[in-house]
């Protein structure tokens, strides 16, 4: 999946379908027991993609709301959309910080015994959810996504948009994160 800088409506809308059909790609791909053995004490592959959808669903969910809802809630912004990248380095600043991931960290949950047939299920979830923002995206005028704001639980509140480059890097993040650790495990046990 490309790490492009994606701006526009329309560039955020083709990150989310290369995301949909090949980002997902690479849980797919993975062996169904690595899929679901933890890296020590971090997260599983597993847990990496029950967190993301349970940090996209909310988005969609919000953003299928009217916009004068989301503004009596969250209020409208006062300031310019970031750029991508300026949202991506924030992000990362926050996380030298230590954090963890609060309300949106994968419930514990023992492997199941047919872990192909979870990750095929988890893969499809996250893939209806990507599905379902984009399609609530599409719905949205361009100079409204620099209006409204949604509440975001490490970086306060942000504009549609910064919301929704930050769950696509989001995503980005989370899949390299389990790319390195596979490196280091393998690394490790050579």
């Amino acid at each position: 999946m490309s790490t492009a800088e994606p701006q526009s409506r329309d560039e955020i809308l083709q990150a989310f379908e290369a995301l949909r059909n090949e980002g997902l790609q690479f849980w797919a791909d993975l062996a169904p027991e690595r899929f679901v053995a933890p890296f020590g004490e971090a997260w599983s592959p597993a847990d990496n993609l029950r967190h993301l959808i349970k940090s996209t669903t909310p988005v969609a969910r919000a953003m299928a709301m009217p916009a004068p809802t989301l503004a009596s809630m969250f209020g409208t912004a006062e300031t310019p959309s970031m750029s991508f990248v300026a949202l991506r380095d924030r992000y990362r600043e926050r996380l030298t910080g230590g954090v963890d991931a609060g309300d949106f960290a994968p419930a514990p949950v023992e492997a199941p015994a047919g872990p192909a047939a979870w990750q095929g299920e988890l893969v499809s979830q996250c893939r209806d959810a990507i599905a379902e923002l984009a399609t609530v995206v599409a719905r949205w005028e361009e100079n409204d996504l620099d209006t409204y704001r949604l509440p975001h639980p490490l970086l306060g509140p942000l504009t549609l948009r910064e919301m929704l480059m930050f769950t696509l890097y989001h995503h980005a993040h989370h899949r390299e994160n389990v790319v390195r650790r596979l490196g280091a495990s393998a690394a490790s046990s050579s």
